[in-house]
């Protein structure tokens, strides 16, 4: 039987083959990430060359290494693979202590060329005989926040704990993810797990699936999936994980000119997209429709309550914004304008400036350009405190008048009381627009609460998550 994925994660010793005291190089790289990520049981970098390499002796092998060795990572050309099998085996021989191997390289079986198939073929029958698990190659690699293990090259990671995990078919996807979340307002994206599974010659996306469904700390799974020739149980392990806790997943391939790109990129079977798109909804995996889309979801997920029901109030100090933000809410399909109380709508008025208007059209509140920022939340709270509203889409616009920074501090604050009360309902924040608002946005996020440059992209978001709150209803 196959050793557990989650192996990998504790892994004590970990050799990084093909490091390099160059920082334009992989292995330089990855090295550089574990350090970040805080791994202290045992680095090694493997250079021929013996030289130390940030701060670590280097060996010429990885059987000369002298402790303990769980894990090695692969960066070296694949034209190198008999050579690092060779040695890979002497370790095993001499040592039996390999748990598993992450090969980030290119250039085997996804090139097409009866090279590239035969390296993977030797590197792949090399672990299965060993029982040595085998991530790739041509993958990015893993991440682990908690365990503090990071063998991906990707530069600029910001290892900050959080809910959100990712399996993908796509390193370049979970790459852009992941540096587009360190140049968030506030810097970083709290997450939990990251998997990348590349050629899929041992780890599938299956596993990677199962792996992190099951995991107590992922909050929120993500899927980047281009295809698999077993569909069905692709479909299944998704299903299970979903009964947990929610699934979103960006399928790739849905034209027949993308299902060839996907074949090219990893040898995935795409699979007909109209399949793919009624399994996932029979098991409950929400469906999204890009990795930003994927990214706002996920983070939402994570950070927010779910909504007891499909009733939205638009609170907006722009009239044009709010306007685009009715007509998203009612493109949705599963949300609808929140009817307040004669008590909410009295102390709107009596929160906002003279000049605002209330309730017309229900469900929608234009306190105007004239708001302050206290105005802006004593109307927060009396919309949060209606017990007609489920979430609300919070739009503010900067004004040389408006103090966007004590408006998110007093947000922060207020919404805080309300939960010791017992009121915690999602709020939707969209601050607009652009470098001008990044103070308010950073202090929210840094509260633990997600902010979006447009109305379109949290009314999708909170469209999901009221389409997982109803499924999470009808479970007994």
């Amino acid at each position: 039987m196959a050793r557990p994925l989650e192996e990998l994660f504790a892994a004590r010793g970990c050799a990084v083959v093909g490091a390099s005291r160059n920082p334009q190089k992989a292995g330089h790289q990855i090295l550089a990430n574990m350090v970040a990520a805080g791994y202290d049981r045992g680095l090694y970098p493997v250079n021929p060359g013996g030289e130390e390499i940030l701060g670590f002796a280097s060996y010429a092998s990885v059987a000369d290494i002298p402790g303990r060795v769980e894990l090695a990572i692969l960066a070296s050309p694949a034209a190198s693979t008999p050579a690092v099998v060779d040695d890979l085996r002497r370790r095993m021989d001499e040592r039996g202590d390999l748990l598993g191997v992450v090969c980030s390289a290119a250039g085997y079986a996804e090139v097409g060329t009866a090279e590239g198939r035969a390296h993977q073929e030797l590197l792949a029958s090399f672990c299965a005989e060993a029982g040595v698990r085998l991530v790739g190659p041509n993958c990015v690699g893993i991440i682990d926040t908690a365990a503090c293990v990071d063998t991906t090259f990707i530069a600029g990671i910001v290892h900050a704990p959080g809910g959100i995990s990712l399996a993908s078919q796509s390193g370049a996807l979970g790459a852009w993810l992941l540096m587009d979340w360190s140049a968030t307002p506030a810097g970083r994206v709290g997450f939990r797990r990251f998997i990348t599974v590349g050629n899929m010659a041992d780890v599938d996306i299956i596993e990677g699936i199962e792996t992190l469904g099951a995991d107590e700390g992922t909050r929120v799974l993500g899927l980047y999936v281009e295809g698999s020739p077993a569909a069905r149980r692709l479909v299944e392990a998704a299903g299970v994980a979903a009964r947990r806790k929610p699934v979103l997943a960006l399928k790739v391939g849905r034209s027949e000119e993308g299902a060839r790109a996907a074949k090219s990129h990893t040898g995935s079977l795409a699979g007909t997209d109209a399949l793919y798109e009624g399994a996932f909804q029979q098991v409950g995996v929400q469906r999204v429709r890009s990795p930003r889309e994927l990214s706002d979801a996920m983070r939402a997920f994570d950070a927010l309550p779910l909504p007891r029901g499909g009733r939205v109030f638009i609170l907006t100090q722009a009239g044009g914004p709010g306007i685009f933000c009715v007509d998203e809410l009612s493109a949705a399909g599963n949300l609808a304008p929140a009817a307040v109380s004669a008590k909410t709508k009295a102390a709107l008025r009596a929160a906002a400036p003279p000049i605002a208007s209330i309730c017309e059209p229900e469900g929608h509140a234009d306190i105007t350009a004239a708001a302050t920022a206290a105005q802006h939340v004593d109307c927060l709270e009396a919309v949060l405190r209606d017990d007609g509203v489920d979430a609300v889409v919070f739009i503010t616009v900067a004004t040389l008048f408006l103090d966007l920074e004590e408006m998110g501090r007093s947000m922060l604050a207020r919404m805080a009381a309300l939960r010791a009360e017992g009121i915690d309902k999602p709020v939707y924040p969209v601050i607009l627009s652009g470098n001008w608002v990044m103070p308010c946005r950073r202090i929210l996020e840094e509260g633990g609460l997600p902010t979006w440059d447009g109305p379109d992209r949290a009314v999708r978001v909170l469209s999901l998550m009221t389409e997982r709150a109803a499924v999470e209803g009808r479970r007994p």
